[in-house]
């Protein structure tokens, strides 16, 4: 039974003891992260619309969900040793929305900006503390270095799945998640997501469902293709699992194999989400040639251009020891839990600040303002007749038009720009992302615009 709790005072952040002090993972939360996010890819919303185009794509975006799944994992944990009724909608992993987060009978989306301190020194910038944050709390000027805005991607207004509120958090580790090097003996979770054609063959959700109508699913089949580069290597074996489904249930399959080597899995899949290398050193200079044994042969049509096979099982899927990521964070990964807004509140607030682009190339130190381009006034104007409808249709809407923050090629109100050079996101820095990190252009406030932790 939940503790009654007792009303607290709306308060707003204003000093350092109103910060939670930090909280340290341990592995019971990176467990249950890792089995979550290994099932769950092919039903994740890509909020971040990193695509399937490339290695790196993928394999971000299922950090981005084993992230958020971590960090959601740890705000339980010392909720619920708080006396808070709280949980986390994850039972249903088809169904569900991984960001929702019940306390008492309000929905939260938390989000958690990640900071790397290895990067301190290349960036000059000063190390995260609760001191240095709660002395830039206020501060909404150019200067990215001391600039601490609390965002929200445009995407994420969505007017079917509105929250009551957000909690923000601040992840810390010394090591950049995406760029570590496998050791020996590292006891990591290496894990690659199939990607290009291999992406809509494993993951297509039509695919995954037509094949388990028809019962009929496919083989993974991994080839170990040695390079010569040294001589005694033959010996080399190691194991791979498979994490995927059948019939709607997680179904994972670990597999023996050796340099030079070819198996077979032995289940029948509806789906793959990633493959899991243990002891990925051993790869070395080698490469994983991965292809299918497919049961079941009916054309499945892409619903974006109908000439397209989701089902088309012509494809190798290579992958080197660059292909994976490791999910199993380092010990000292932390999260500082920072404040919670109201949704409302938090719509009527980003108005009041200046908008940011990039910094220019003559100043590196400081942000431009915010231009309007020609893809984010059509996003404007897209968001705005979603709006529109939905009043018209006797929905309370908190956001204000968007295309009334256009004036001449400028945009005054709180938005973080992003724009694309090539294929290349490029955007408004900030303490956390220095250029060019950000992927998306957000709406953003300040941290003392955010209520205590305590208050929540």
């Amino acid at each position: 039974m939940a503790k009654k709790k007792i009303k607290k005072q709306i308060k707003k952040i204003t000093t350092i003891d109103d910060l939670w002090e930090p909280l340290v993972v341990c592995n019971d939360d990176i467990l249950e992260a890792f089995n979550y996010a290994t099932v769950s890819l092919p039903w994740t919303f890509d909020r971040m619309r990193y695509g399937p185009r490339t290695q790196k794509a993928v394999n971000n975006r299922l950090i981005h969900i084993f992230l958020g799944v971590l960090n959601q994992t740890m705000l339980e944990r010392i909720l619920t040793d708080k006396g808070y009724d709280c949980s986390k909608e994850w039972k249903n992993y088809r169904d569900s929305d991984i960001f929702d987060f019940i306390i008492g009978e309000k929905k939260y989306d938390v989000k958690t900006m990640v900071l790397y301190k290895q990067y301190n020194q290349d960036w000059d910038r000063e190390e995260f503390s609760k001191a240095f944050l709660i002395q830039n709390k206020d501060y909404s000027g150019p200067l990215w270095r001391k600039f601490f805005p609390i965002m929200v991607t445009i995407s994420q207004l969505t007017i079917d799945k509105m929250k009551d509120g957000y909690i923000f958090g601040i992840a810390e580790s010394h090591e950049d998640l995406r760029k570590r090097e496998p050791e020996k003996a590292d006891e990591g979770f290496w894990c690659a997501v199939p990607f290009k054609k291999a992406f809509y063959f494993f993951q297509s959700t039509k695919n995954i469902q037509k094949r388990e109508e028809q019962r009929q699913g496919f083989k993974v089949k991994i080839e170990w293709n040695h390079i010569q580069t040294t001589l005694n290597q033959q010996n080399r074996k190691s194991n791979i699992i498979l994490h995927g489904e059948w019939a709607g249930e997680k179904l994972s399959e670990t597999i023996d194999i050796q340099v030079g080597g070819s198996v077979v899995s032995t289940n029948n899949f509806s789906s793959v989400c990633c493959f899991q290398f243990i002891d990925l050193w051993m790869l070395r200079d080698d490469k994983l040639i991965i292809t299918v044994e497919n049961n079941f042969t009916e054309f499945v049509p892409k619903t974006t251009d109908p000439s397209i096979n989701l089902n088309n099982d012509d494809f190798e899927w290579i992958l080197t020891k660059s292909s994976f990521v490791n999910l199993k964070v380092p010990e000292d990964y932390q999260i500082y839990w920072i404040g919670h807004i109201p949704f409302e509140e938090y719509a009527s607030i980003f108005p009041n600040y200046p908008s940011y682009f990039i910094p220019h190339g003559s100043n590196m130190n400081e942000n431009q303002e915010g231009r309007i381009h020609t893809n984010l006034r059509d996003k404007f104007r897209a968001m705005d007749n979603r709006r529109q409808r939905a009043i018209t249709n006797g929905k309370n809407i908190p956001w204000p038009q968007f295309s009334s923050f256009i004036k001449g090629s400028n945009i005054k109100a709180g938005l973080l720009i992003v724009a694309m050079r090539g294929p290349r996101p490029i955007g408004a820095a900030c303490y956390y992302y220095p250029p060019y990190a950000m992927q998306e252009t957000a709406l953003y406030i300040l941290p003392r615009d955010l209520f205590t932790m305590d208050s929540l």
